[in-house]
């Protein structure tokens, strides 16, 4: 193969691959502990529609049974969720309504969507309306993340309590 069709070739597989990355990148619940029995998101930092990018801080919660002794005694521990993905916030499946108890959620559940284009998350937005948070089998990832206290002193203050 000469040089310049070995290039095009190559520049033809980039941008297949480029276009069959992903589709979907699911956002969890943390889950950052087994002995966790779910969390409450109990603020978003970023807003439907808006970039998430790598190392952003997207939302608060607060953790139920983080250890065996935060369960026995009825302690939460609030802590933030910071992204290692990227892509626009296409979806919040249960947004944090105001002066309401945010919804218990297990660890590892599905809690938003981010998508690569503007276009890619104005699909998602329509589809998510009309037929709620499905998605086919292997059309997704689930975004790597990283949890912080954000309170260190865990004191028995949970939304709900």
């Amino acid at each position: 193969m000469m040089p310049c069709k070995l290039m095009r070739c190559a520049a033809s597989m980039a941008k297949a691959y480029v276009l069959q990355r992903r589709h979907l990148t699911v956002v969890p619940m943390a889950k950052v502990s087994p002995s966790m029995t779910g969390g409450r998101i109990t603020k978003w930092k970023k807003n439907v529609g808006e970039f998430v990018s790598c190392y952003d801080l997207l939302y608060e919660f607060e953790v139920s049974g983080l250890t065996d002794i935060d369960e026995e005694e009825n302690v939460t521990t609030k802590m933030e969720l910071e992204s290692c993905d990227e892509g626009y916030l296409a979806v919040v499946f249960d947004p944090v309504e105001p002066n309401t108890c945010p919804k218990l959620v297990a660890g590892g559940s599905p809690v938003a969507l981010l998508c690569d284009s503007t276009d890619e998350m104005r699909a998602v937005q329509e589809r998510f309306k009309s037929v709620g948070p499905q998605m086919a089998e292997g059309d997704h990832n689930v975004m790597p993340w990283h949890a912080y206290l954000l309170e260190p002193q865990r004191k028995d203050n949970s939304c709900c309590s």
